[in-house]
């Protein structure tokens, strides 16, 4: 697997928008190393996890570009002749998307639009990764979720992913270019942001635990989720943009596997040494809840052969360890704002 996917990518030209954030930037990082020659583009908004440090080590290597992607006057010139797009932008949080569904639909919508308007004209050749999410399914209606089952999001933010979704497709079959939608389960690991908890719950978690803080789960604990390791997530990334027969088609991209969310506070705190309790749910996250969800992940499995291969508690002891020694990078705002200066270099 990781020979034939350095033989692919060596030399190709990639962009990844949303490459300072969690996903974005372990992706980055594994680009290099396979050898493609990496663009990025990232509006660096507050509290979306956008981090310099996320991309240390590899900064100097890459072309790096701040700005909104629907921003197209000031990115076109950066989005000539791509092969591949990884197109990870957005803002993921739904608590936030409800209570600011306009910036919401403009940030993920229509600056979505404008950017895949411009990719159109401007790399018609670029095979194209979009990143969706498990909350384009709503309250499922049977487990595991297929990728068959009814799209009926929760939230606002569910609603935009969707419709962003869709908009890749109709390019597609338009022959603008071609795109991939691989719908994310609920992913961890390190580089995530950790300044609030509105972007994924059990990174969460690992914050209020080593921080010395009681863990608090929602509820009564027993929903299930489905957890993927970031490193497992990127490895499928590669792989489906590098497999012709993932074209114009849609896949979950998750583990397969599940645990409840007080197993999940339980494993945490077993590394961290915090407590955990049950206590209700705020008005404004039931509202957001979607019950049990586990998706099923074996279109994906069988047609890139792939599996994940981080055991979930190995996979959390790592992520633990990662923020344990860089947590104080992340559990405070960055310092200044990243700003360009007339190189192109991005300055903090």
């Amino acid at each position: 697997m990781v020979e034939q996917l350095e033989t692919f990518y060596r030399g190709r030209r990639a962009l990844v928008t949303g490459g300072l954030g969690f996903v974005g930037s372990s992706l980055v990082h594994e680009l290099v190393r396979l050898g493609a020659a990496v663009t990025v583009i990232d509006a660096c908004f507050p509290d979306q996890g956008a981090n310099l440090l996320n991309l240390k080590g590899v900064l100097e290597e890459v072309n790096l570009v701040v700005a909104d992607i629907g921003a197209v006057d000031e990115i076109s010139n950066f989005l000539v002749d791509h092969e591949l797009v990884f197109n990870l932008a957005a803002c993921i949080s739904h608590v936030a998307s409800v209570h600011n569904p306009l910036q919401d639909l403009e940030r993920n919508c229509a600056s979505q639009l404008r950017f895949l308007c411009a990719l159109g004209e401007l790399s018609p050749r670029a095979r194209v990764i979009y990143t969706g999410s498990r909350s384009q399914y709503g309250s499922p209606l049977y487990l595991p979720v297929d990728e068959e089952h009814p799209l009926k999001p929760v939230d606002i933010n569910g609603v935009h992913k969707t419709a962003v979704e869709e908009y890749h497709r109709v390019f597609h079959e338009q022959g603008r270019f071609r795109y991939t939608s691989l719908r994310l389960s609920n992913l961890f690991g390190p580089r995530h942001q950790m300044l609030h908890d509105g972007q994924g719950f059990l990174n969460w978690f690992i914050r209020q635990g080593l921080c010395g803080e009681e863990i608090r789960v929602f509820g009564d604990g027993d929903q299930q989720r489905d957890f993927l390791y970031v490193d497992d997530a990127v490895q499928a990334i590669l792989l489906a943009a590098a497999c012709p027969d993932c074209e114009g088609k849609t896949f979950n991209l998750a583990s397969g596997t599940s645990l409840s969310v007080a197993e999940a506070a339980a494993a945490v705190c077993e590394l961290t040494g915090a407590s955990w309790r049950c206590m209700p749910f705020p008005l404004e996250r039931l509202s957001v809840e979607p019950g049990n969800i586990i998706m099923d992940a074996s279109r994906l499995q069988e047609t890139l052969r792939w599996k994940p291969q981080w055991d979930f508690h190995a996979a959390l002891e790592e992520t633990v360890s990662f923020y344990r020694q860089h947590g104080h990078h992340y559990f405070r705002p960055p310092r200044g704002k990243v700003v360009l200066d007339r190189k192109g270099f991005a300055l903090s």
